[in-house]
């Protein structure tokens, strides 16, 4: 009987062995876990703050070209004005004149 209470007491020291040693396992694999977690926080964090920053240089680009465009457009319909200008003072002023005494056109 003695013998039987030592094989089991020897079995559950094996056993309280192995346990240790998976809860050990465990703890460090959850340990682990946390770092990474926290470190995947710190990267998100910085990714939401570059993702403002591009947002809000993205906002100015885009009033930048806005105003760009109207610039363009205004200069583009100051362009024409001056065309039409210009060839209204190159057609003659009497339609029954001649080529030959219209001046030459630059």
């Amino acid at each position: 009987m003695r013998r039987w209470v030592v094989v089991v007491l020897i079995g559950l020291g094996a056993l309280a062995v192995v346990l240790a040693a998976s809860l050990a396992f465990v703890g460090t694999q959850l340990d682990d876990a946390k770092i990474g977690r926290q470190d995947l926080e710190f990267e998100v964090e910085d990714l939401r703050q570059e993702l403002n920053s591009v947002s809000e240089e993205r906002t100015g680009l885009a009033q930048q070209l806005e105003e760009q465009r109207k610039a363009n457009t205004h200069l583009t319909q100051e362009l024409e004005r001056s065309r039409v200008a210009a060839q209204a003072a190159a057609v003659p002023a009497s339609p029954g004149a001649s080529s030959q005494d219209a001046p030459a056109a630059p």
